[in-house]
């Protein structure tokens, strides 16, 4: 993510007419339900920080996307909250452990500032956003938030939430919460037309279903080792538009988000080979996985995954992370082949 820095704030006011996200949906061929009409209302025409928050698939992003897209400045940035955590560490460091001069450098003058998929479930990442939260919100600056989780439903471990308890009182203090929760999971009304959307899941991955989807299997001397973000991560193709690599190499080692963001960066279509059920994975494969599908959403990669499991089965008997919902959301999108049929 690149930010920039503003030489003047802008006086021009930030409220929008709802309508412009009736005509959205219109476009997309659907109407909004009453709790995104809710939500698109208080993007359009409140002026404090908002906090959005629902299960997985019911428009937050989108409606994110759309505010975004309408606001009348160019004094904006959208990030996923995480992706702005690792540029943020970066800052901080560049400026001798000074966290107001890092935001300063990332944030400068911006107007908005929309943030996805702000979740706490990591103690350490707790203590760091009690310190970040007052900080961001003493700015001259909008923060819209989204979230699966009502705020007092952040880091859920009984072990360390009371800990968290002030942070979440701030939240509730100083952003309006708005529920968007309506009824309908829109991710499983996917048209697969591009994008994340028109990925694959194919199942069991044999040679023949390779064949028919014309994939041409990398050859031994096109493996690879690469280092998207200092981690060497070996592939078995990363070519043109394409990157191939097995499950293992992707999650069953040592690797991070950062890691998928650079890749996503340089190749828009992936093939991850041998997904196995993730009962057999292991916990932290499952949660590496997990990250994996986050960043491929959130970059509108186009997947292909060669799994050994047909995706209903793909979390039998597993110790899944504590997001996986919105996981299985996002997969439930793809279009679906395994032996003797094909699910669009």
């Amino acid at each position: 993510m690149r930010w920039s820095r503003r030489a003047s704030r802008s006086s021009r006011p930030l409220r929008l007419d709802p309508a412009v996200f009736v005509t959205a949906a219109e476009e997309l061929g659907f109407t909004l339900d009453d709790a995104q009409r809710q939500a698109a209302d208080a993007l359009a025409t409140a002026d404090r920080n908002l906090y959005l928050w629902g299960p997985a698939g019911r428009g937050k992003s989108w409606l994110m996307a759309a505010y975004f897209a309408a606001l009348p400045t160019v004094r904006k940035t959208r990030i996923h909250f995480h992706e702005f955590f690792r540029d943020l560490h970066l800052a901080i460091r560049r400026n001798g452990n000074d966290l107001e001069a890092a935001l300063e450098d990332l944030l400068g003058a911006l107007d908005v500032v929309c943030f996805d998929e702000f979740h706490v479930h990591d103690p350490a990442d707790g203590k760091f956003i009690a310190r970040l939260l007052p900080a961001l919100l003493d700015r001259e600056i909008r923060v819209i938030l989204t979230s699966n989780y009502p705020p007092q439903s952040l880091l859920p471990n009984p072990l360390f939430h009371y800990d968290f308890a002030p942070t979440i009182e701030l939240i509730e203090r100083t952003l309006t919460i708005v529920a968007v929760d309506g009824p309908v999971d829109y991710r499983t009304h996917s048209s697969h037309e591009a994008g994340f959307a028109a990925g694959l899941w194919v199942s069991p991955g044999s040679p023949n279903q390779i064949e028919h989807l014309g994939l041409n299997p990398p050859s031994p001397d096109e493996h690879t080792t690469l280092a998207p973000a200092g981690h060497p991560v070996h592939v078995h193709r990363a070519a043109g538009e394409w990157l191939w690599i097995d499950f293992v190499d992707l999650c069953g080692r040592t690797t991070a988000p950062v890691d998928y963001l650079a890749l996503a960066r340089d190749f828009p279509k992936w093939v991850i080979s041998d997904v196995p059920g993730l009962g057999t994975a292991g916990r932290e494969p499952a949660q590496r996985f997990a990250n994996v599908i986050d960043v491929l959403y959130d970059r509108d990669i186009t997947p292909v995954f060669l799994a050994t499991v047909p995706l209903e089965v793909l979390t039998t008997s597993a110790q899944l992370p504590v997001d996986f919902e919105r996981v299985r959301s996002r997969l439930g999108q793809l279009s679906r082949i395994e032996s003797g049929k094909t699910e669009f």
